[in-house]
Order: C-alpha cells, then sequence, then structure tokens
C-alpha cells in the first residue's frame, strides 16, 4: 500500500493515515485554549453549586401548581 493522497480536497490525507483518534499516541489535537474571564467562571460556579435536588424539586413545584392553576 502507497502512502499516494486521495484528494488535494479538504480531507487531504495520506491513503493509510489514521482518522480522528483511533491511532496509537496522544492524539493530534493543537487547538487555541479557551478565553473564559473569572467573572464567567465565578457565575458557572454558583449556578453549578448549591443543592440540584432540592432546586429540582422546587421547579417540579412551581410546575405542578401551574398545570393545576391553569393559565390564562
Amino acid at each position: 500500500m502507497t502512502d499516494k493522497k486521495l484528494t488535494a480536497g479538504p480531507n487531504d490525507r495520506p491513503k493509510n493515515a489514521s482518522i480522528g483518534q483511533s491511532a496509537e499516541g496522544f492524539p493530534d489535537d493543537i487547538g487555541r485554549p479557551v478565553d473564559v474571564d473569572d467573572k464567567t467562571i465565578e457565575a458557572t460556579k454558583q449556578r453549578l453549586s448549591g443543592k440540584p435536588r432540592q432546586k429540582g424539586l422546587k421547579e417540579l413545584e412551581q410546575q405542578e401548581d401551574a398545570a393545576r392553576l391553569g393559565s390564562d
């Protein structure tokens, strides 16, 4: 089998090259790091912290009340 390329288009790669992360070793993923400010980090922490079960129960009760009382 040769290393001759299949096309010259956007999917240009050698015929026997692995695709995705199916090859051995570390993935060749050279992406730019995500730039996030401290304000976004703190807002996300606040949203994810706390008691998710209690929050879910409260939302469920509100939905049940709305269904029971009806909407205008």
